[in-house]
């Protein structure tokens, strides 16, 4: 019994005390873009950017201005710690976009690392969802950092092209 209130105040340490990863702003534009200007273009922004069969539009709503989806990283090791082949796989991600007159937020969270199977049939080394904390309980620490930077590099890049989409006229905008 003792055991298992011991595991159980663990999980709920763990649980409580994790932070998550994830990338959050609300970022004022001209005060005179309309709702849906930004949301046309936070939706063209989406569909240039997210194109293969992992990323995937939940929501489109353009009267509630919310766009939601799903986006994933290919992880392959840059270099060699113990189970580095098992963790080569996807870290999955989920993204918001929220427009209102003249402003919009997004969110970029619940980043999950799940690896493949070793070659002839071993184990599998998945970091699961990625929070702030330094080392990793269960797996390889190189590989949890190198799976975070990752994400890092990923998560800043889809900003900065959001950013400069945010700012720039719709195409349906343009004098052409």
């Amino acid at each position: 019994m003792k055991n298992i209130l011991s595991g159980f105040l663990l999980f709920l340490s763990l649980f409580y005390f994790s932070q998550e990863l994830k990338f959050e702003d609300v970022v004022k534009v001209d005060s005179l873009t309309t709702k849906d200007e930004l949301y046309n273009r936070a939706r063209s922004w989406y569909a240039d950017t997210f194109n293969s069969e992992k990323d995937v539009m939940s929501i489109d709503d353009k009267n509630l201005g919310e766009i939601s989806g799903n986006g994933a990283i290919r992880y392959e090791p840059r270099g060699f710690y113990f189970g580095a082949l098992c963790a080569t796989g996807y870290i999955s991600y989920k993204i918001n976009i929220y427009v209102k007159d003249g402003r919009y937020k997004y969110n970029f969270h619940t980043f999950i690392h799940e690896g493949t199977r070793c070659p002839g049939g071993g184990g599998l080394v998945s970091y699961g969802i990625l929070t702030q904390e330094k080392e990793h309980p269960n797996q390889p620490n190189k590989g949890w950092k190198e799976v975070k930077e990752l994400a890092n590099i990923t998560a800043e890049r889809l900003i900065s092209s959001l950013n400069d989409a945010m700012n720039k006229k719709h195409e349906t905008n343009n004098d052409w």
